[in-house]
Order: C-alpha cells, then structure tokens, then sequence
C-alpha cells in the first residue's frame, strides 16, 4: 500500500497476573455481504490480583500492521484470518496483530454478532445509560430509535437529548452504532460503556451469579473460547 511498516511494539509488562480478553463485535449479521469485519474491538484486562478490570477500545479504522504481510484497516482482520485458514482462525490473526502493534499479549477472545448481543441484553432487562450530549441520527439497521428521542425531523432524524435512560436491546444498538454528530473515538466511549452498563444490570439483578448455569445459553449467540 505504500504505507511504511512500523517497527513491533514493545511488551507491555504484567506486573500482576492478567487475563485479557478481546472482546469483538460484528454487523454481519444485518449487512449480509458475506465478510467479516469486527467494528467493535475491545480489550478487557482482568487483575486477579487487585480484582480490578480495564477496558481499553481499539479504534475499527486504525491502520495497522498484519503479519501476513500486509498493512490494513484493523477491523479487516478476523475477517481475513477466517478466510484464509490463519491457525487459529480470525482470533490467532487477530491476536499476532494485537502482540505486533500494541505489546499486549491476549489470551482470550469473545465475538457477538449484533443480533446476538440485542438478545443478551434483552435477557439483562435492559440496560441504564447516561447520555451526556445529544445524538442525532436516521433510523438504523435493525435498530430501535430510543424512547425518549425527539422528532423525526424533516430529515427524517431523530434527536436524543441529554438524560439518563433504560434501553432495550435494540435501542441501545441505535445509542451504540450512532455517529450522525460524532467521530469513531466517541463512538468506541459508547461501546465501552454500554458494557460497564451491561455489567452492572447482570450484577444487579443477580445475573453474575446464575452465569455458570447460563453458560451453555450465553454460547447460542456468543463465539468464544474463554473456558
């Protein structure tokens, strides 16, 4: 592509002992063009000592170095690893690119497909979201524009006003995926905290618990090797 290879990222130390998960997100599902691309890539750091958990979002157009050899859209990259029999699929290519441009060892991965992550947190009773500025946008794909938002306008776009909210699934996907008036930065911020706001719904209503038993549910719609 032109564009110069940078150098490999040094190690990120573990001073504790960490469990890392790469939590992805994909619209294949609702776009039907048969590829894969993870818009959402989100990395879960778990300290099993201090009992504390991280979240850090990797932008889906960071351009980035992809040992096959080639320079791509990060998004692109499960996508190519299934494709082209990459051992250990989409997550092994997945997790060398990671390790190459970031240092960070992953150990774990977890892939939803939209209508898959609709269904959890539907089965979560929803989710509650502070809203702190106002989005606007159309009505999405296979997305419920939220309760509280005003209009359409002659745009036919709606508008949700600062607030703090209770979402259905569907309405969160159209709070998560909007990006009428923001950039991919702001829009990486909205799918880490409607996993924090998932969290907190499970542990709430006593969810967090019932996972062992729930287990073998959870794995209908979610892709992952975490044992």
């Amino acid at each position: 592509s032109g564009t110069t290879v940078p150098p490999r990222a040094q190690l990120v130390p573990r001073e504790d002992e960490l469990i890392n998960i790469v939590l992805l997100g994909s619209d294949g599902d609702i776009v039907g063009d048969n590829t894969v691309r993870t818009d959402t890539i989100v990395i879960v750091s778990i300290n099993t000592r201090t009992q504390t958990v991280s979240m850090l979002d990797i932008t889906r157009d960071l351009f980035v170095y992809v040992p096959t050899p080639s320079m791509q859209r990060i998004n692109t990259v499960y996508g190519i690893g299934e494709n082209f029999g990459w051992s250990g699929g989409g997550f092994g290519l997945l997790r060398e690119t990671i390790f190459y441009n970031f240092g960070i060892q992953v150990d774990y991965h977890a892939f939803v497909e939209i209508s898959g992550l609709v269904e959890i947190i539907d089965t979560l009773g929803g989710v509650d979201i502070a809203v702190d500025c106002a989005y606007q946008d159309p009505p999405l794909v296979d997305a419920d524009v939220p309760a509280g938002a005003i209009g359409p306008d002659d745009n036919n776009v709606y508008i949700l006003p600062v607030g703090y909210y209770q979402f259905t699934g569907r309405e969160a996907m159209w709070y998560a995926r909007s990006r009428g008036n923001s950039d991919a930065f702001d829009r990486g911020r909205r799918h880490v905290q409607l996993l924090e706001s998932m969290f907190r719904s499970a542990r709430d209503n006593g969810q967090i618990t019932q996972i062992p038993s729930l287990w073998s549910d959870l794995t209908q719609v979610v892709e992952t090797d975490i044992p």
